[in-house]
């Protein structure tokens, strides 16, 4: 069983502007336009109440594919969208839940990577990288970016960067002042 978790984007959903013309938004990209549609059984969709309204839009424009996965809005409620403790405190009880929900069906976890405020899309490389979550993390661009620079709009990120020590050694070590 796949199940995908995402942030609600506030104001990018489910169809933003871009170059002055009305664009499916991540959500949409994702679950009707790419290889991933269809694919998810359940999408847990993260909210905060500034959000809501946009969740709930979400949520109709997916329920009007017929091949979109149930979702299920959860409420979370953050005095700051950009604290990464807080966020981190309010996504474990959240991770606690769905995985205990799945856990018996032999859930396959997915994040929609590009939702959310930057630190909440921080906080999934975090836990991916540190290996305290696993799950695919699923990337998006626009389409005319991805064309132009060869890669796919929607793609999987590749959580190992073991590879990155080795690009950032090079860099010149800052001198301890005496």
């Amino acid at each position: 069983m796949k199940v995908l978790i995402s942030w609600t984007g506030w104001r990018r959903e489910p169809h933003t502007f871009r170059a002055g013309r009305l664009v499916p938004g991540t959500h949409l990209q994702v679950l009707r336009d790419s290889p991933y549609s269809g694919q998810f059984q359940y999408h847990y969709l993260l909210s905060v109440p500034e959000t809501l309204e946009d969740a709930q839009q979400v949520v109709r424009e997916l329920a009007a594919l017929g091949n979109g996965p149930q979702t299920e809005i959860k409420m979370l409620q953050l005095l700051d969208p950009t604290d990464l403790h807080e966020i981190a405190a309010a996504v474990s009880g959240v991770l606690r839940e769905i995985t205990r929900r799945h856990s018996a069906a032999g859930c396959e976890l997915h994040v929609l990577l590009n939702t959310g405020t930057p630190q909440m899309q921080a906080l999934w490389l975090l836990l991916a990288s540190m290996g305290l979550l696993v799950a695919r993390l699923i990337q998006t661009c626009p389409p005319d970016l991805a064309q132009q620079s060869g890669t796919p709009p929607v793609r999987e990120l590749n959580t190992d960067f073991s590879h990155w020590r080795e690009l950032f050694t090079r860099l010149p070590q800052p001198r301890a002042e005496a």
